[in-house]
């Protein structure tokens, strides 16, 4: 029984939110233009590791038959390649130049941009001189309209800058330098986020104010999408179910009104997690790998890797059941089912996490960061299930101290150490201004993709800590039920998995008590920060409320003995 509920339980746990899901609204067009920019694996822009002809080719060519065309961000970097070979593929060009604080790259950006619109005027349609160059505050207004009018006075194609609807706004006066108006509508990222159901309905919104603001240019929309993996934001859900709906929703929208728009992205880029966290790294119609995600006809499966999580839940399921199977052998069948609850729930647990780690921690640093989450969860899962199952059996062994309970409590200590921790981080929004105010804006520029900082880029650590919440709790239970201990006692801070911890010593008290309230004031202070529509906020908040329980009763032991 213990092995068989354990599996059923896993295989629901991967099954059941990864079944295949049909599209409201499916699309069987091709898609007017997509960022392009061909990075895959460690290649990244930060480190000068660009994409080689070859592999810009192979891209070019996964996009074929899907796409009209491409918008590129920079006339460097190996991208001066791009309009050859989109001309041999049938693809227009959509060019930009990227500008910056830097005086010398920008001449040469400007120059390449230049160069590569008067030698390609068939392939490249139009023209973006900067990309949110104001949002990042590279350049003034005045410095960024002197680069458009060099570059309108030099080329035939229509000439445009590209930025988020707001700062188009704020800035009116580069409306009389532009041929015509790009805005990037991306309602993840909003001040206040949005979820996919409303995404047409912000559309229309934007648009509407941004043509009444400037009456006489045409908008185009150079950057909408949706991410397919990281996390939450209020009520805005990153998933490949929810990119396939929104875009296919607006992609219906703009064929029937006539909006002129380009879609980020065509590939994931690995290489933004260094600055926006996993979910800046997964805005791509393609994974990096360049193959697509889905059909814009559907189904949509939310995780396609979830045969391989299950795979490996099946492989620890078995040896764990192996090496505990005497004890198994002892348990009615109440407990047998609550053993194989907990065993599934366990193995589901550390399943998940190492599909977070393998497939979307992608640079060494960010993968070496998540196997020691991983090994840290990974071991107060699999203490659980040790405790629990020499509890339900009846094994005489876990008594109150040992190496085996000395080790858990240690490692819970950790866990609980760097959830909060975490925790802290998520609630962190640390920015150019007030971490760096006296340097240069050159200075900060540089530094920027480097800074650890803004929380609303963090992931919440539900994957890799989410079972820690749980195991005080139920090893509790457990010792409760089966009259090993009193709940409270076994509770407590540094007793969970029967050691003598810290709270036995004099003058912990407080610290204890104080740890706990930490944990408390930290639940609210996401749920102030992230908003009440956030699910993965609430889950995380809960989980924090779960692990001050420990040091609650902790403190709560020492003043009732």
């Amino acid at each position: 029984m213990v092995l068989v509920s354990a599996l059923v339980l896993t295989a629901l746990a991967w099954w059941l939110p990864n079944r295949p899901v049909a599209l409201d609204n499916p699309y069987d067009g091709q898609i007017e233009s997509v960022s392009f920019a061909p990075f895959r694996g460690s290649q990244s822009p930060l480190t000068g590791n660009y994409p080689s002809s070859v592999e810009i080719a192979e891209a070019l060519d996964a996009l074929v038959g899907k796409v009209k065309g491409v918008r590129l961000y920079t006339a460097q970097e190996g991208m001066q390649e791009v309009p050859e070979l989109a001309k041999a593929r049938g693809l227009k060009v959509f060019a930009g130049a990227w500008l910056g604080t830097v005086i010398r790259t920008n001449k040469l950006e400007i120059a390449s941009l230049i160069d590569l619109a008067n030698r390609f005027p068939d392939t490249i349609d139009r023209v973006i001189v900067g990309n949110e160059v104001l949002l990042r505050k590279d350049l003034p207004v005045e410095t960024l309209i002197e680069h458009i009018r060099q570059v309108r006075a030099a080329i035939k194609q229509p000439v445009t800058y590209a930025d988020v609807w707001e700062f188009w706004l704020k800035n009116p006066q580069l409306a009389d330098e532009v041929d015509f108006i790009t805005i990037h509508i991306l309602p993840y990222w909003e001040d206040n986020p949005l979820p996919v159901e409303a995404g047409n309905a912000h559309v229309d919104h934007i648009l509407a104010e941004v043509k009444a603001a400037f009456p006489n240019k045409p908008v185009v929309i150079g950057e909408i999408g949706w991410p397919t993996y990281g996390r939450d934001r209020e009520a805005a859900v990153a998933g490949r179910v929810e990119l396939a709906r929104f875009i296919t929703n607006f992609l219906h929208k703009a064929g029937a009104e006539g909006i002129r728009y380009n879609v980020i992205e065509a590939f994931d880029q690995p290489w933004k997690s260094a600055m926006e966290g996993t979910v800046g790294a997964n805005w791509g119609l393609f994974g990096d790998d360049w193959q697509p995600k889905f059909d814009l006809k559907g189904p949509v499966v939310e995780m396609p890797q979830w045969p391989v999580g299950l795979a490996v839940a099946v492989i620890l399921i078995i040896v764990t059941w192996a090496r505990q199977r005497t004890r198994a052998n002892h348990m009615n069948f109440g407990r047998a089912l609550f053993a194989g609850a907990i065993l599934g729930l366990a193995t589901y647990a550390v399943s998940r996490a190492a599909v977070e780690a393998w497939y979307f921690a992608y640079m060494p640093g960010p993968r070496a960061w998540a196997a020691i989450k991983l090994l840290i969860g990974g071991g107060v899962a699999f203490s659980l299930v040790s405790a629990s199952f020499r509890m339900l059996s009846g094994d005489a062994r876990i008594a109150v101290g040992g190496w085996t309970a000395a080790a858990g409590d240690i490692i819970l200590t950790l866990a609980l150490g760097l959830a909060f921790v975490l925790s802290f981080l998520l609630e962190v929004s640390v920015t150019d201004d007030v971490l760096i105010p006296n340097l240069p804006a050159a200075t900060i520029s540089q530094l920027w993709p480097l800074l650890p900082v803004d929380g609303r880029y963090r992931d919440f650590p539900t994957v890799y800590l989410g079972i820690v919440a749980l195991v005080p709790v139920l090893v509790a239970l457990i010792a409760q039920i089966t009259g090993r201990d009193r709940f409270l006692d076994r509770l407590a801070f540094g007793r969970v998995f029967g050691s003598i911890g810290r709270t036995e010593k004099p003058g912990t008290g407080w610290f204890t008590a104080l740890v706990g309230l930490g944990f408390i004031a930290l639940a609210v202070g996401l749920m102030v920060s992230e908003g009440t529509l956030n699910r993965e906020a609430w889950v995380w908040s809960a989980c924090l409320v779960l692990m001050s329980l420990p040091f609650g009763a902790a403190t709560l032991r020492r003043w009732l003995v």
